[in-house]
Formats: C-alpha cells, sequence, structure tokens
C-alpha cells in the first residue's frame, strides 16, 4: 500500500474518531432562580450536548419579556479519549405579574430528530410577600445547613448543603473542622454543582453557592442534632466603583458560625415490618441471575444477586434465597462492594454470590428477592425476579456434600470426589518422626539464645550504643511517621509536619552518627 493511501487511512480515521466517541445528543434548560421579585431580570441558557442543531424554537415565555436576542456559546471538550460538545442559547428575561409559572420545553431539530428540553418553574412574588424569619432584613450576607429533609428513617440518605447567600462580593472562605454528625454514618460528597444562583428571600435578592456537601445517614433513631460549623469569609471592602487591582485587593476575613440543624429519625413499627425486609431504606434496584436451570446432585447451583440504591448499602441484611431443605445453602460471598457519586448524591453497589448443592432430584423454582423501605412512597417493596425453574437429576457420585467451607477465607472449595482407592504398604516415613521435630526446633533455640544475649549484654553495658542506634534508625523514623500519619488524619498541620521533620533528622542523626546540633548540609 501507498504512502498516500496510509495518509488517507489516517486522515479519515482522525476526523472519524470524534464522532465513533461522542454520546447521545441532550438538550437541558437551567434557569439561574427558582424565586423572584417583579420587575427583576433572570437568565435561561438551553445547551445542546453532543450535537449540533439546524433549527432550535424556544418556549413560551408567556407572563414575562424576552429582552434583547439571545447570546450565544459553544464549547468542546476530551476526557480519555471521550468528546463532549456543546452550544448554547441564554435568554433574558423580565418578570411581569407575580405568581407561580411553569416555561414549557425547548425544542430542537437535530440530525433530522427533535428533541426536547426539560420544563422548569418561576415563582414570582411582590416584594416582601414571603417573610423568612431565620434572616434580618438587610443582611448581606449568611450561610445555612440546608439538609434535602429534616425527617428521616435508619439509614436513609439525607443530603446536607452547606450554602452561601450573599449580596455582597465574597472572596474566599475557610472551612473549620467539620462537626462529629453524632448519631450519623457521614462521607462527603464531592461531585456537586457549584455553579452561582439567584434566590430572592424577604423581598431582597441573594446570589446563592453551594460550598460543601455531605451525605448523612442515620444509625439510630430520635431527634439528632448537627453541630454547627465554624468558617471564616472573606469579604471584599473595596469599594464598587474603584477598579481592581491585581496585586492588591482589600479583604477582610470575619468568622462565622452555621447554626445546628435538627433532624427526627423515626423508627419502624415493629409489627409493620415484613420478615423479609434487609434493612435497606431509600430507592433501590436489584438484578439476580441463575448460571443453570438443568443439574444434577453432583453440581452445584450459584445464583447472582446485584443490588443497588442511594441508602447505606453496608446496612444491608443477605436475602435468603428461600430454596428450603432442598439445597444446602452456603453464605454468600460479597463479589463487591462499593460507593460512588451520581448526580448530588452517594449510590452503593453491592454483589453477592451464592452457592447451593441440591440434595434430592426434582423439579424446583428459585426466585431471588429483596425487600427495602421506600422514602419516596413511605412503604416497603419487595423486588423480584421471575421464578426461574430449576431440574434436578440424580448424579453418579454418592457424597454428602463436595463443599468445604474455610473459615479464614470465607469462600467456597469445590473438592473433587475421589472414584478410584490406591492401596500402599505403610512403612516409616522421616516427616513426623522425632528427628523431624528436632530438627524443626533448633532454629527457634539458636534465635532465642541470640536474644537474651544481646539483652545480657546491654545490661552489662558492653554492646555500643552507638551502633545499636544505628540499626534502630529506620524503626524509629518508621514509628514517628506513623505518628505523622495520624495527625494528618486529624488535620493537625502543625503536629504533621513536626512529626515528619523529628523522623528525618533523627534518621540522619542516628544512621551517621551526628548529634542534631553539629548536623549541617556540609556533612
Amino acid at each position: 500500500m501507498t504512502y498516500q493511501k496510509w495518509a488517507s487511512i489516517a486522515i479519515l480515521f482522525f476526523f472519524l474518531l470524534p464522532s465513533w466517541s461522542i454520546g447521545q445528543a441532550t438538550l437541558t434548560a437551567t434557569p439561574d432562580v427558582k424565586r423572584i421579585t417583579q420587575n427583576e431580570y433572570f437568565t435561561v441558557t438551553f445547551t445542546l450536548t453532543n450535537g449540533s442543531w439546524t433549527q432550535f424554537t424556544p418556549p413560551d415565555f408567556r407572563g414575562f419579556n424576552q429582552v434583547g436576542n439571545p447570546a450565544q456559546q459553544s464549547s468542546t471538550s476530551i476526557i480519555n479519549g471521550k468528546v463532549t460538545r456543546s452550544q448554547s442559547l441564554v435568554y433574558n428575561v423580565l418578570t411581569k405579574k407575580k405568581g407561580k409559572f411553569v416555561i414549557g420545553p425547548a425544542t430542537a431539530v437535530v440530525n433530522g430528530k427533535k428533541i426536547k428540553s426539560n420544563s422548569f418553574t418561576i415563582e414570582v412574588v411582590e416584594g416582601k410577600a414571603k417573610t423568612d424569619e431565620s434572616v434580618e432584613t438587610g443582611d448581606e450576607f449568611f450561610v445555612r445547613a440546608e439538609p434535602s429533609t429534616r425527617t428521616a428513617r435508619i439509614g436513609q440518605q439525607i443530603t446536607l448543603d452547606y450554602k452561601l447567600y450573599t449580596k455582597i462580593n465574597i472572596e474566599s472562605y475557610d472551612l473549620g473542622e467539620d462537626p462529629e454528625y453524632k448519631g450519623f454514618f457521614a462521607e462527603d460528597i464531592r461531585q456537586v454543582n457549584y455553579r452561582t444562583m439567584r434566590e430572592e428571600i424577604n423581598g431582597e435578592m441573594y446570589t446563592t453557592k453551594i460550598f460543601k456537601r455531605v451525605a448523612l445517614y442515620p444509625q439510630q433513631a430520635g431527634l439528632l442534632t448537627i453541630e454547627p460549623l465554624d468558617l471564616r469569609l472573606g469579604v471584599s471592602t473595596q469599594p464598587s466603583g474603584r477598579r481592581r487591582s491585581f496585586f492588591f485587593n482589600d479583604v477582610k476575613y470575619k468568622p462565622y458560625r452555621v447554626d445546628s440543624v435538627q433532624i427526627h429519625v423515626l423508627p419502624f413499627p415493629q409489627n409493620s415490618i415484613p420478615e423479609s425486609f434487609s434493612g435497606a431504606v431509600g430507592r433501590y434496584q436489584m438484578m439476580a441471575n441463575v448460571n443453570k436451570t438443568n443439574i444434577t446432585t453432583d453440581d452445584a447451583l450459584t445464583v447472582t444477586m446485584t443490588i443497588q440504591g442511594n441508602g447505606d448499602i453496608k446496612r444491608i441484611k443477605l436475602p435468603d434465597l428461600g430454596l428450603g431443605e432442598n439445597f444446602e445453602v452456603y453464605e454468600p460471598e460479597i463479589l463487591e462492594e462499593k460507593t460512588f457519586e451520581y448526580q448530588g448524591e452517594v449510590l452503593g453497589k453491592k454483589v453477592l454470590e451464592y452457592q447451593a448443592l441440591p440434595l434430592e432430584p426434582g423439579d424446583y423454582t428459585v426466585q431471588p428477592r429483596f425487600t427495602y423501605f421506600d422514602t419516596d412512597s413511605s412503604r416497603f417493596i419487595t423486588l423480584g425476579i421471575e421464578p426461574v425453574k430449576i431440574v434436578v437429576k440424580k448424579g453418579r457420585k454418592k457424597r454428602k456434600s463436595n463443599i468445604v467451607q474455610r473459615a479464614e477465607t470465607d469462600k467456597l472449595v469445590f473438592l473433587p470426589n475421589k472414584t478410584q482407592t490406591s492401596w500402599t504398604k505403610k512403612g516409616t516415613f522421616f516427616f513426623g518422626s522425632s528427628l523431624f521435630w528436632i530438627l524443626m526446633g533448633l532454629p527457634f533455640l539458636f534465635l532465642g539464645g541470640a536474644v537474651i544475649y544481646r539483652q545480657q549484654l546491654k545490661k552489662k553495658g558492653t554492646i555500643d550504643l552507638t551502633i545499636l542506634k544505628s540499626q534502630r534508625a529506620q524503626k524509629v523514623a518508621v514509628q514517628k511517621l506513623s505518628k505523622a500519619e495520624e495527625f494528618m488524619k486529624k488535620q493537625n498541620s502543625r503536629g504533621f509536619y513536626d512529626e515528619i521533620s523529628k523522623a528525618m533528622f533523627g534518621y540522619v542523626c542516628d544512621k551517621l552518627n551526628i548529634p542534631l546540633s553539629e548536623l549541617t548540609k556540609a556533612n
């Protein structure tokens, strides 16, 4: 093949590769406010991802006035070979009358197909129509701890947002130590939409931003209190008319304490809990499959179950297959257990593998089930698959069980059954004899004697301390590094660096027999 042909193929591959990696086109509508006062402006951004429209039709802004023509934006990003393209139209809208308005979806034609965006709701209020008693009129800024719900069940996920409301320029913020979250299992959520929005409170417009989100899982019933969070805000003191300097910026740091929040955790009434309840609370999905439908009494039946949801995945009790006494069912093995973030919350996934031995031939059915408490409908829901018919025939081998369960690994190991037996004459073997055990014990005797002899030398002072320090230098340094790790976990930076310094200089001094006071770059 000529050079020109190879070049043509390479160029064609280069231009086709992005199209292979692009996903499905989606159209989203994003307003920058949810609640606003009359005669105020807000913006709506319509973004098309992974596509290019040939026609775009905005929604009917009934009850509002569109101001000017929309602004156009476009962007392209490549992450790990995945190409993402987007184009946007930004509309400026003026409110006219008060009320709740539902703005319908926009439409776009992409590759000859018509797609729609999401609809959204805007509430327009007149001045100070609704008063928030927790906010004083005229407050320039404040921070709230906003839970997704104030009433929950044990194991239910609660997302807690620490949210800034401001009418002035906040340059920076520094968070203090996290509260202990007593009574909760807490996990930080890092993939959060941190874009700014505008909200109306007590007739005044604030710019808002979420700067921290935590997933909380109640571990006990009762009234639980989330302790206050201390932080420091960098407030710009530069006058609004003054030009901002690149090198000098007037910032005043102000301490702030976020108020505590109470969560009421409800217990389950004992008479309403079904026997199959797994302890899972939230929104869940379950999938299961059976490896074989025709087996013999010599074979093992394998059932794999996958559970995924937004509750505390670690609290889930392992479901029972309900095979009865006709199968010998062993403890399931957890093949996978992990958590990951998706759309601003934490999801958990657990994959279980069951092993069961049929004891008698016959026709059986298996139907894995999983029961959880659904927080949206406030009721217990049982998920399951369609019953799977299992035909068991009599095997050729006679055995009580060909499964051995090892306690140290908690895994199931299948051992082959012996079908033949060989006879050998019993004789005298070296393994297990008296001489074998004597030779096995000699190294331990020598080792113990060496340790005792070393201790005697230390007591008499005949051992060289410099040699001893040199030999122990690494062990001492590792101990100090372990202590530094503890300080790092406690976010104690001063203690962390102190222990790192002690470990480094101590190791060099002990290893090279140099006093700390005489340690310089030269030596």
